[in-house]
């Protein structure tokens, strides 16, 4: 979690919280991300790509993750759907993001309510 010596996060805890996965702690972490420019540059870096778009289900996410073992997890979330894979690089990941979100919403065509999230927040 917070390293209190340093009080800044972890970069385990910066990729799993990209990931959706961190569970402990999630408000405190996130307060600290709000308070925090070095962390919060520190997880806009690993995120080259995180994307919502405004479908008729509800909002769609869209992320790619700098892993720490170099190489990046692509993932799709909305409240109905969850999945991802990991590539050797940020362009297959994208391709992937683009190309499966066309094939489950061929008929969506961009709205303002479409963008990247990095002024909205966190969607997780």
């Amino acid at each position: 979690m917070l390293d209190l010596t340093r009080n800044h996060c972890s970069d385990e805890d910066l990729e799993q919280y990209s990931l959706g996965r961190l569970v402990r702690s999630r408000d405190r972490f996130e307060e600290h991300l709000i308070l925090c420019p070095e962390c919060r540059a520190r997880l806009e870096r690993i995120e080259p790509y995180n994307f919502v778009h405004d479908t008729a289900d509800g909002p769609f996410y869209s992320r790619i993750t700098r892993l720490r073992s170099g190489t990046f997890h692509a993932r799709h979330w909305s409240l109905t759907l969850k999945g991802g894979k990991e590539y050797r690089s940020r362009q297959g990941a994208r391709a992937y993001l683009q190309r499966s979100f066309s094939e489950m919403f061929p008929e969506h065509v961009c709205s303002p309510g479409c963008g990247s999230t990095k002024l909205r927040g966190d969607p997780n």
